[in-house]
């Protein structure tokens, strides 16, 4: 809710605001991080926010444990009751206690959603709820973060973007493919890092040769194509030091030879940014990705995939060195580059560095108020 105050500036009453997510995440993911973030934001500013968690979506039959009927009646049971029994806990982010987090035990439909003034879906599983919505949930809006085309709906996923909502892309090129498909109730709002974590310490002295990863083992991220080319490298050069890093155990086929961390803590994480010389990141698509924007701003050399969405930060040759996805002899030869030429890792870093300082999460969240506040 907007008004105008005595000389003609803007002010504003205390909004309330919800996001809602498909679902409380047990392990670190990129776009619930986003969430969480602009939520510690806003209610820094007076905003009143709640973050909705969904405990079911109607757009996917949960799995059944087994055949026989009476298991199939006591996990039914048992998914319906256990939020209520046993809270879920989002154990990885950090929140401002202000934040009033909500665990639904079933789907996130009209009658269980708070009142507020401002609704934001965060996925196309949460849109289609929205879209039913009564006004007193508020204004509506979409954090469109992906194309999110890997769950084999493709179709019904992308007719979200269509939806009456006030659409928040968080790169140009989610922002182009909006503009593609007719649509004019968008802003461009990028994500940012978070600095106090990420950064390359005191000084950004030239690191030594070694390289660090993330896995994942979905095929759009590129995981087998990460393995191929660190097995590479480790014949290439059998003293340099590489690690691999997710949130799923250690894959079966990476030799004993390259290091593996499963979820490690985001202190632990930073100090791997701030060590490691080169970060390989092997995506086919991102929306933007927070990884190598977060290794960049914490000095070190981003060699990856031109995904499209970071696309916002990192520029071939300039402050990043890219391929296009699938590349793997590409990014083995980037990576030979970086290692084998001490100006080039200088001069990469430098401009990494230089380029990430520009996206603070303050800026994000004055971009994103403004918009919220433009529609009341």
């Amino acid at each position: 809710m907007t008004k105008f105050g005595s000389e003609g500036t803007i002010t504003h009453y205390a909004l309330r605001i919800t996001f809602l997510l498909p679902g409380p995440p047990s392990v670190p993911v990129g776009g619930y991080r986003v969430v969480y973030t602009y939520a510690n934001h806003l209610v820094q500013r007076g905003y009143h926010v709640s973050v909705v968690h969904a405990g079911k979506l109607g757009q996917f039959k949960p799995p059944e444990p087994t055949s026989w009927t009476m298991l199939r009646k006591i996990y039914r049971y048992w998914t319906r009751v256990k939020p209520a029994i046993v809270p879920p806990q989002v154990s990885w982010h950090t929140f401002d206690p202000r934040v009033e987090l909500i665990y639904l035990p079933g789907e996130p439909i009209n009658r269980v959603m708070p009142a507020a003034d401002v609704v934001v879906a965060t996925a196309w599983t949460t849109a289609e709820y929205l879209l039913h919505y009564s006004q007193n949930k508020g204004e509506r809006f979409y954090l469109i973060q992906h194309m999110e085309t890997w769950q084999g709906q493709e179709q019904r996923a992308l007719a979200t973007w269509a939806f009456p909502f006030h659409k928040i892309m968080v790169s140009r090129w989610l922002y182009t493919e909006g503009v593609k498909r007719g649509l004019s109730d968008m802003v461009h709002i990028p994500i940012a890092v978070d600095h106090h974590t990420f950064h390359p310490g005191k000084v950004l002295d030239r690191r030594p040769p070694s390289v660090l990863g993330m896995y994942n083992p979905s095929a759009w991220k590129g995981g087998q194509d990460l393995i191929t080319a660190v097995i590479r490298l480790r014949e290439l050069y059998p003293s340099v030091p590489i690690l691999l890093f997710g949130t799923v155990s250690r894959p079966a086929e990476l030799p004993q030879s390259i290091d593996y961390v499963q979820n490690p803590f985001q202190v632990a994480l930073a100090n791997f940014y701030r060590t490691y010389a080169i970060f390989i990141h092997t995506s086919y698509r991102e929306g933007w990705a927070l990884p190598p924007a977060e290794a960049m701003a914490s000095g070190c050399v981003f060699v990856g995939t031109d995904s499209r969405g970071n696309r916002d930060y990192a520029v071939h040759g300039m402050n990043a060195l890219l391929v296009e996805p699938g590349d793997v002899e590409g990014l083995v030869r980037n990576v030979s580059c970086v290692i084998d030429n001490t100006e080039l890792q200088k001069d990469l870093q430098e401009e990494g560095v230089r380029t990430m300082a520009k996206f603070q999460w303050e800026g994000c969240t004055d971009e994103l108020e403004k918009y919220f506040l433009s529609h009341h």
